[in-house]
C-alpha cells in the first residue's frame, strides 16, 4: 500500500525540446524522473553496455506501471515535486504516479536537507501509522521539524507537500 523512495529526483527545466517525442505529454514526462542504483552508468560512461538498465526511472515510465490499488507514495528525494506548468496542469512525477495509479503523493519542491527529511519523514510516518489523517501527520511533521533550533528556517520543513492527502 505504500511506497516510499529515498533517491535523487530530478526535473530539466531546460532544454525543453531535446527529446525527439511528437506527443507533448511525452515530452514532458520524459524530463523529469528518479535516478536509481544504476544511474552512475549514464554519468560515468559514453555507452552502456548491452543489457544494463541505465538507472533512471522517468516519469514516462512510471506513468505505465499498474499501481491501482497503491494507497501512497512517498518521494523523500530534492525536487520531486517540480515539473513542466501547463493549462492541463503539472507534468512531473506527481503526474506519472497519479497515471499509474497511487492514491496520494508526499514530495518535495526543492532540495532537502538529508538529516532534516529523515527526521521529518520519522515523525511523519510514527503519527500517520498511530491513526492521524496523512495531512495532520505531515503537519505534525513539519512543526516537530521546525521546533529543532538547526531546521527552524522554512527551506528545512516546508519543502514537503501531499498531494490528495484527504482521506
Amino acid at each position: 500500500k505504500i511506497i516510499h523512495i529515498a533517491t535523487h529526483g530530478f526535473f530539466n527545466q531546460q532544454n525543453a525540446n531535446m527529446y525527439n517525442h511528437h506527443n507533448k505529454i511525452e515530452n514532458s514526462l520524459t524530463r523529469s524522473g528518479l535516478y536509481m542504483a544504476a544511474a552512475n552508468n549514464i554519468f560515468f560512461y559514453d555507452t552502456i553496455p548491452e543489457g544494463v538498465e541505465d538507472g533512471v526511472l522517468n516519469s514516462l515510465e512510471i506513468s505505465s506501471l499498474n499501481l491501482q490499488g497503491l494507497d501512497m507514495v512517498v518521494l523523500s528525494a530534492c525536487e520531486t515535486a517540480l515539473g513542466e506548468i501547463s493549462s492541463d496542469g503539472v507534468f512531473g512525477l506527481q503526474r506519472a504516479f497519479k497515471m499509474a495509479g497511487a492514491k496520494s503523493i508526499l514530495m518535495s519542491l526543492w532540495k532537502v536537507d538529508d538529516d532534516a527529511t529523515c527526521f521529518l519523514m520519522t515523525e511523519f510516518y510514527r503519527n500517520w501509522m498511530g491513526g492521524k489523517s496523512k495531512q495532520e501527520a505531515l503537519n505534525i511533521a513539519r512543526n516537530a521539524v521546525r521546533s529543532n533550533e538547526r531546521w527552524q528556517n522554512p527551506k528545512y520543513w516546508a519543502a514537503f507537500i501531499l498531494l490528495d492527502g484527504i482521506e
